[in-house]
């Protein structure tokens, strides 16, 4: 009862702040407006989900994504607006104002997609809206303008489907078919003429494969970003062909309807925009009907492909592919109740298939090298998206009825498939694979293939064994039952079961990490282990004994003496180098895994001081680091591996689309960049530009350690050289990113640092600067209590204020300017320094106005003028209404640091140069004094020549204005009180 109350009225009052903000809208208070339907908001999130609140939800995110619109803040407008559509998916208000603010942003694809769907879904008895009928007379008035054109594209696409039906010159005209539908003309032009795309199934229904190829790639480009071309497409195809495309035993085909299914999920679903939104990640997207229709029967076609024996090995992992993208709640299609159902049997029947081994299923699933490691991902996603014991219970229990079931029948093949199960799962959901391995009794069964002296049982054991190593705990386990056969099949003819073996050995070895307190092996046996792998690295040409080469350093270079003898090792580098050039991800990752460790750029954690003392005295373990892992030890080795040519690799690797890669590149190029003098070589190679692209999508971690390697550039590189042209700009957002109070103190420092370079280059980047949010993010620093973070944003708004938009935020009712002049007071002489500095630019004009008055000047330019003119006289009076203004500036114009004392004089000029009435506040002050005693000391010793014009200046505009007179010795008096006052 009290509960329900509470609901409505909270429901009530937010239903009052709404109304408040639609009056302050009315008013053309749009960020009052703003703030009410923001307090509204706060109310009702936190209220149980009805109609009535998605409905109020709706409406306040729709009003304000209004009034950020009318701020030409479109960003944000889409953000709200599609969260209002996450209530509402049919709201034709939030529609219109999304389409209006990616107008206004130059995404005309996105604004053209959710116009499409606003008219799909206006009833005809709306057609004198009038928002409606200015979208469709915009909409009319584009296509008019482009008839012409229109009439050539569509003979041009005819004249290339017919070339394509007479297989003449065939490939040229779906290249050129291609490039016309990556426009939205040529696509609607493409759609247009075949419009029940009857020719276009012909096409894909013939066994000619380049034709198949290029008309998927062309669907694919026609559908990407249209809601209504995609659903188009798939109604009128069909997904029996889709899927018969998919299961194609061809390299290309299946990896291109990929790409087309991949485009027609995002584009129906609006994924990309859904994900721009918070919500929490336990909570599913809101499709409408139509659109979960669509989801169910895709997942059901990936689902029965999956399981199909006449599926290409290809066509199933780019099914799996799919399904590791979409089949998570938080960012996806939320499959996930469906596929612990239906979808684990089916992908674990998969992962029980082990090639060239005799079975009595007649006829078994064709799969790569990579299918396994597909399943290992898609069960991974799936497991770590389960948001309740129940549904991780159920998760478990399908695997475990999978195993069971599988080992029960007790002959050769089940127990070869039920070990190969196993590893799928060590290598995805650990936990549950884990909980199988020791529940099940199979750590012996693994043991027992290991010593078979069959190389199919003893290679699917040893890699179950090597993955099952992957805690601690199981592999000092493993070392307790299992080393010694390691180490007899280590002694084996078959290279292949001698690498894996080794990795074994390896993984168990390195289990310590970097803790030098605890080893499971004997002393020097992973430095032995290490030359074993670097000797098959160096001497074998097989891509596989290289691959699992690589793999066995990746875990054996956690020990510092490892990373010692590796780094000496250029033929072992240079092979992993070469390596690199492969495109296979698990290679890749390993060997990124290695220089992370080589250069000791992974996260440390240490222990707290407390926390250890306490450690001590229970007599718990407590973890030790080599001494080899010092910053001395470490720093020689980033110098070696420069010196070895690790950049140019680090630079290519950046292409590679797996974001743990690219979060792991970015850790060892944010390692290299902490030494300056590898930062010109970072840029000289290109790292500026290939870190960017990582700076700006990835994994959180991925995208902050880039930002922080590209920070450290822009600090001590000149940002025209290191960032040229657009590069620039692009660089502004992800470094405002840095400021977030989430983030390190010195991820925040330097940002400020970055900032404050890339500011004083030119006015482009000082827009962009403020256009990201930059001066609000940039000034909550000057409040810090860390005098080097205070320092550096002072510093930054120093070369910010330099732009003229920045004077509104000071002239305004605010104290920002009382702040800059008690930060003056401040004992830190740069931090006194860069305050001088701002408030020398405000307060300076910048221009003569005794010059200007007298210009001939257009109406705008000369009201341009006059608010710069009034501005300045505000902040000038602002300056002097401080309190304590006389007393820090007496304090600056007789300290022993010319450099201050120069800026203080600077800005008493501007102040007196502003007007005669600011003049006499200042002569009315003990500053004077001060200003007559230095303009006559003669001795440069004591002051300057500069400091000594700029005062001899301030009192020469006094005696202009009558507030002070020479007298007959040529010295020089203030006039008295009444004289100055009259």
């Amino acid at each position: 009862m009290t509960t329900t109350s509470n609901n409505n009225n909270n429901n009530n009052n937010a239903g009052d702040l709404r109304e408040q903000g639609n009056q302050a809208f009315k008013q053309g208070k749009f960020q009052d407006a703003i703030d009410q339907y923001t307090e509204a908001l706060n109310l009702l999130t936190n209220l149980s989900l009805s109609e009535t609140i998605k409905n109020e939800l709706t409406k306040c995110y729709s009003n304000r994504s209004q009034c950020y619109i009318n701020l030409n803040q479109y960003e944000d407008a889409i953000e709200d607006t599609t969260r209002a559509l996450e209530y509402t998916p049919t709201d034709q208000k939030s529609l219109y104002r999304r389409a209006t603010a990616f107008e206004h942003l130059g995404k005309l694809h996105e604004a053209i997609s959710d116009a499409q769907r606003l008219i799909s879904i206006s009833p005809k008895s709306s057609s004198n809206d009038e928002q409606t009928n200015t979208l469709l007379r915009k909409l009319r008035e584009s296509a008019q303008s482009k008839h012409t054109q229109q009439t050539q594209l569509t003979s041009q696409i005819q004249q290339m489907f017919e070339a394509i039906n007479i297989k003449s010159n065939q490939e040229a005209a779906l290249n050129n078919l291609l490039v016309i539908s990556r426009e939205d003309a040529g696509a609607e032009g493409i759609l247009a003429y075949d419009c029940d795309l009857r020719q276009i199934k012909e096409f894909i229904q013939t066994n000619e494969r380049i034709t198949i190829l290029g008309i998927i790639r062309v669907l694919a480009s026609i559908i990407r970003n249209s809601y209504k071309r995609a659903e188009m497409v798939y109604h009128k195809l069909g997904l029996q062909l889709i899927a018969r495309c998919l299961s194609m035993d061809d390299t290309e085909i299946p990896a291109s309807t990929t790409i087309l299914v991949h485009n027609m999920i995002m584009s129906i679903c609006d994924l990309e925009n859904r994900r721009k939104i918070q919500k929490p990640i336990n909570v599913p997207f809101n499709f409408d009907q139509s659109v979960i229709e669509f989801i169910n029967n895709i997942f059901r076609m990936f689902n029965e492909l999956i399981d199909d024996k006449t599926c290409s090995a290809i066509g199933r992992d780019c099914c799996l592919d799919l399904v590791a993208k979409f089949v998570d709640r938080a960012n996806g299609c939320n499959w996930i109740s469906k596929f612990i159902v239906s979808g684990i049997p089916k992908v674990l029947r998969v992962a029980a298939t082990v090639p060239n081994f005799p079975d009595n299923d007649k006829k078994s699933y064709s799969i790569t090298e990579q299918t396994k490691m597909h399943i290992s991902c898609v069960l991974s996603v799936v497991y770590h998206d389960l948001c309740s014991d129940k549904e991780r219970e159920e998760f478990n229990n399908e695997c475990i009825e999978f195993i069971k079931a599988l080992h029960d029948k007790d002959d050769i093949q089940s127990r070869v498939r039920t070990i190969s199960v196993l590893s799928v799962l060590l290598q995805g959901p650990f936990d549950t694979g884990n909980a199988i391995l020791g529940s099940q009794n199979l750590v012996d069964l693994m043991l027992q293939m290991a010593s078979s002296n069959d190389p199919i049982q003893e290679r699917i054991a040893v890699e179950a064994i090597v993955l099952s190593a992957s805690k601690k705990d199981k592999a000092a386990g493993i070392i307790q039952q299992g080393a010694n056969i390691l180490k007899n099949l280590y002694r084996s003819t078959n290279e292949d079961i001698k690498v894996l073996a080794l990795v074994g050995l390896s993984k168990i070895a390195s289990s310590k990490g970097t803790d030098t307190s605890t080893s499971l092996v004997a002393e020097g046996s992973c430095q032995t282990l290490s030359r074993a792998c670097c000797k098959f690295l160096t001497t074998n040409q097989s891509f596989d004994i290289r691959r699992w080469s690589a793999d066995g350093l990746a875990y054996l270079c956690l020990d510092a003496d490892v990373k010692e003898e590796l780094v000496d090792n250029l033929s072992a580098l240079k092979a992993l180098f070469t390596l690199c050039q492969c495109q296979d991800a698990h290679v890749l990752y390993s060997i990124i895994t290695i220089f992370v460790n080589l250069t000791n750029t992974y996260d440390i954690k240490k222990p707290d001081k407390e926390m250890t003392e306490l450690a001590t005295y229970a007599k718990q373990h407590i973890p030790k680091e080599h001494p080899k892992d010092e910053k001395t030890f470490f720093d020689e080795r980033r110098r070696k591996l420069v010196e070895a040519g690790i950049i140019p690799v680090l630079v290519q690797l950046c292409k590679h689309k797996s974001e743990n890669c690219r979060e792991q590149i970015a850790r060892v190029f944010l390692g290299l960049c902490e030494n300056e003098k590898y930062r010109g070589p970072i840029v000289a190679a290109g790292g500026a530009k290939a870190l960017l692209p990582l700076a700006l999508e990835g994994t959180s971690i991925g995208m902050t350690k880039a930002t922080q390697a590209l920070a450290k550039i822009a600090i001590t590189t000149n940002p025209e050289i290191a960032f040229p042209g657009q590069r620039m700009l692009e660089l502004v957002r992800p470094i405002i990113k840095l400021l977030k109070i989430e983030h390190t103190a010195l991820e925040n420092f330097e940002a400020l640092m970055a900032l404050t370079n890339l500011a004083s280059i030119g006015e482009s980047v000082r827009k962009r600067i403020l256009k990201e949010d930059g001066f609000s993010n940039i000034e909550q620093y000057l409040f810090e209590e860390h005098p080097m973070l205070k320092r550096a944003a002072v510093e930054c708004m120093c070369n910010l204020v330099v732009q003229e938009e920045i004077m509104k935020y000071f002239t305004s009712e605010n104290d920002r300017i009382k702040l800059l002049v008690l930060l003056c007071g401040e004992e830190d002489e740069l931090l006194i320094k860069a305050a001088l500095g701002t408030l020398a630019v405000l307060s300076s004009l910048q221009a003569d106005l005794e010059y200007i008055k007298d210009l001939n000047l257009e109406d705008e330019e000369r009201k341009r003028l006059n608010d710069l003119i009034q501005n300045n006289r505000i902040i000038c009076e602002k300056i002097l209404d401080v309190k304590s203004f006389t007393e820090i500036f007496k304090q600056l114009c007789a300290c022993n640091n010319p450099d201050l004392q120069f800026r203080a004089f600077y800005i008493i000029r501007n102040i007196v140069k502003t007007n005669k009435e600011l003049g006499i506040r200042i002569v009315e002050t003990e500053l004077m004094d001060i200003l007559f005693a230095i303009k006559e000391i003669k001795d440069d010793r004591l002051i300057n020549e500069k400091n000594r014009k700029i005062a001899s200046d301030i009192v020469e505009l006094c005696l202009k204005y009558g507030l002070i007179q020479r007298n007959k010795d040529h010295t020089i008096k203030e006039e008295d009180e009444t004289t100055v006052t009259n």
